[in-house]
């Protein structure tokens, strides 16, 4: 191992470390307010506001706002599973819900970590607003926009499977919602394989994948992420019919990732991959259907 290899080794070590604990001291000081409200939704909110917060504290101390980035995925199963301690929620939907929520939290935490550089290596994303704005202004953004707005959409998202944790009967058409849950979560590893592969192979070339489901979709990784959450709220409306709207939160998560996920990487690719002109001439943005054949071509 050379120099520069045990460099990114210590980068990497510490960065997960502090990360961990970071993590810990939230979830930790979120408990608080959590274990003294009643209102099950009430409390679940305390709980992710404030451990929102101590993070944004710990993000502004380190200087690198990739520190919330797996919040999107650890977050939900803890929030599942502190609620169903608090209220002996161990009925069948509740650990199914526990068991399918966690094998996705498993796949997008396991998809950060492998491509986790160490503490300091920002997103891009976080990085342009952190050079374009004031620093008061950049941690107004980091605050509101790249922390407690995906925190909010989440809880938003979670809602459905809390109502449905806390029903004691099983709906057998809330098969059809897990069936969706775990093809989605299969969906987001074939295209997570797929394109690490891809850029093992062509690191640095600029080139776009376009293999396996890459192929017939842009973003087929934001897909599996949104049909997880539309069918976490299948699986809601299986169980509470009567109240089917009060879990379209999830739609919230739609909504983010058509307005501003897939936006924002749409550009930056252009500005990245020499061919990603073509490739998104030919191949849909989201939905995966066949390539289009080019304007003139065969």
């Amino acid at each position: 191992m050379n120099g520069t290899d045990r460099k990114r080794g210590r980068e990497f070590g510490i960065g997960l470390l502090i990360d961990v604990v970071a993590y810990l001291v939230a979830f930790g000081v979120g408990v608080v307010p959590f274990l003294f409200i009643e209102n099950i939704f009430a409390a679940v909110a305390a709980f992710t506001a404030t451990a929102t917060a101590v993070l944004f504290i710990v993000t502004v101390a380190f200087k690198d706002v990739s520190i919330y980035d797996p919040y999107w995925s650890v977050a939900p199963p803890v929030m599942l599973l502190a609620a169903m301690i608090k209220y002996s929620l161990w009925d069948v939907n509740a650990i199914l819900l526990l068991v399918v929520i966690g094998i996705w939290s498993f796949r997008l935490t396991a998809n950060w970590l492998l491509t986790y550089k160490g503490l300091g290596h920002e997103d891009w994303r976080y990085a342009s607003y952190r050079e374009k704005y004031s620093p008061v202004v950049f941690q107004l953004i980091s605050l509101v926009g790249l922390q407690f707005v995906p925190t909010i959409v989440v809880y938003a998202g979670l809602v459905g499977g809390l109502f449905a944790a806390q029903r004691p009967d099983f709906a057998p058409l809330s098969v059809i919602g897990i069936v969706v849950m775990l093809g989605a979560v299969f969906l987001a590893f074939m295209a997570d394989r797929a394109i690490h592969s891809f850029l093992r192979e062509h690191k640095g070339e600029g080139r776009t994948c376009n293999v396996s489901v890459w192929k017939y979709s842009r973003h087929p990784n934001y897909l599996g992420e949104m049909s997880f959450w539309t069918g976490l709220y299948l699986y809601f409306v299986a169980v509470c019919p009567e109240i089917w709207y009060k879990g379209l939160g999830f739609l919230t998560i739609i909504a983010l990732f058509l307005t501003v996920s897939i936006p924002l990487m749409e550009r930056h690719n252009e500005a990245r991959r020499v061919d990603y002109a073509e490739y998104k001439a030919t191949t849909s943005m989201l939905l995966l259907l066949p390539p289009r054949k080019k304007k003139g071509g065969d």
